[in-house]
């Protein structure tokens, strides 16, 4: 590669300019140079183009790339695929490997939660056998209360009725009222004059000197 390294800095072949091309894009990574690979064989047909009037250096060079070229023909689209594929595998796995260790989380998270869940069941079952224990004589109170309240009830509409009747008997006892009240004053103005008579016929016993008992 001397001469060619010669041709690049003196510039005495007309191909030089070519060869400079092609030698900058050599100096690329593989990757980069499969990406550009269109540009690599444009360089290579212009070169391509001057095979008759390359020297023995020039002509190796041109064997060289040619073989470049050739492979890069047939394997860089299967290697750019290929490796591309494995990327998206490997990115696919990656995310499989991370949701996985997410649902494994959670999953403990879940547990956790189930744990409690079924402790305060027990300590719910627990407090319900309590209550249940407690509960027992106060539904019984309940009922005999039950019983009472209707006791009570049947008493109360019983009174009610009875009231209802009242007043009627009352009307009827205020009606029964007036005659006895008019022969009341008549008993009254009885009474009085009895009580003047009595008055009189004791005061005449007494001027008879009969003893009176007082």
């Amino acid at each position: 590669m001397s001469a060619t390294g010669s041709s690049f800095e003196c510039g005495q072949s007309p191909v030089s300019p070519v060869i400079k091309r092609l030698y900058c894009m050599l100096c690329i990574d593989t990757e980069e140079l499969m990406e550009n690979f269109d540009d690599f064989s444009k360089f290579m047909k212009e070169l391509n183009d001057y095979a008759l009037r390359l020297n023995k250096e020039e002509k190796r060079f041109l064997d060289s790339v040619l073989r470049l070229q050739k492979a890069l023909t047939s394997d860089a689209s299967f290697v750019i695929v290929v490796e591309n594929v494995k990327e998206c595998h490997i990115e696919v796995s990656e995310a499989v490997n991370n949701q996985i260790e997410i649902v494994k989380e959670t999953m403990e998270v879940q547990e956790e939660i189930l744990g409690i869940c079924f402790n305060e069941e027990k300590r719910v079952d627990d407090r319900l056998e309590f209550l249940q224990k407690e509960v027992k004589p106060l539904l019984k109170r309940k009922k005999a209360l039950q019983g009472e309240f209707q006791d009570n009830v049947t008493k109360l509409i019983s009174r009610r009725r009875f009231l209802v009747d009242l007043p009627e008997k009352q009307k009827e006892l205020g009606e029964d009222m007036k005659p006895i009240d008019a022969s009341m004053e008549k008993a009254k103005r009885c009474r009085k004059a009895l009580e003047e008579m009595h008055h009189d016929a004791v005061t005449v016993a007494k001027k008879l000197g009969s003893p009176v008992v007082e």
